[in-house]
């Protein structure tokens, strides 16, 4: 006897991953600040220097403007270092969004059935990430429109927010100062939808199964007349 399948469980969205990130990236934020400071230090005290002759002439070790170098190091180590831990909490929750939906409609363009281990593992392939995160956006508004067809529910699904957060990702600059801002809106307003199915505690397998294409020789089952 063939066992019925299980119903897919809605699990309450990872809001402790999604708010670290966010205090993370602001974090991250404040020391590119700093770094962009003592940068600014050093290359104003070398152009002071370099000016001047009698200065040029006195300063016989670097110590006017490695000072400001090494500030300028250290904040741009810390920015990168809370930055790094931010994209992790994202992937943390990227995964349990994911999760959340039902088996068959975690699709990656071509890719079927694409499961929690392959969402963290091209995570981390440099280059393809990019655009494996990308389609990930993609794959969960396509999902979750695609659960909305069969358990109706009201919040909206930001798809275009969420690919504009990934795109701009990829531009220097906009990647630390704006866009983990974007992530964190398009995250926010896909845990009110993970939350409102999660009210339903569980999709039962009828709704979330995808249609059975019918047998060769074998009729069309009969609508409600």
């Amino acid at each position: 006897m063939d066992r019925a399948p299980s119903a897919h469980v809605v699990l309450a969205p990872a809001s402790r991953a999604r708010r670290a990130a966010l205090v993370l990236s602001a974090i991250a934020v404040v020391f590119s600040i700093g770094f962009g400071v003592y940068a600014r230090r050093a290359i104003a005290v070398m152009a002071a220097i370099k000016g001047d002759a009698a200065i040029a002439a006195a300063a016989d070790d670097p110590e006017p403007y490695m000072k400001p170098i090494m500030f300028a190091l250290v904040f741009l180590l810390f920015a990168l270092l809370f930055r790094m831990i931010a994209a992790i909490c994202e992937l943390l929750w990227l995964e349990r969004t994911w999760s959340n939906l039902p088996e068959h409609l975690r699709t990656v363009g071509p890719v079927e059935k694409v499961s929690s281990g392959m969402v963290v593992g091209l995570s981390f392939v440099p280059g393809v990430a990019w655009l494996w995160k990308l389609g990930l956006v993609v794959g969960i508004a396509k999902g979750f429109e695609d659960v909305r067809a069969r358990v109706p529910f009201r919040a909206p699904v930001p798809k275009k927010l969420g690919m504009a957060a990934v795109i701009v990702g990829w531009v220097p600059g906009l990647n630390v100062y704006l866009a983990p801002f974007l992530w964190e809106m398009f995250a926010t307003r896909m845990d009110v939808v993970c939350t409102e199915l999660a009210s339903a505690s569980v999709f039962t397998p009828a709704e979330t199964a995808a249609p059975p294409a019918p047998q060769a020789g074998q009729a069309q089952p009969a609508g409600p007349s």
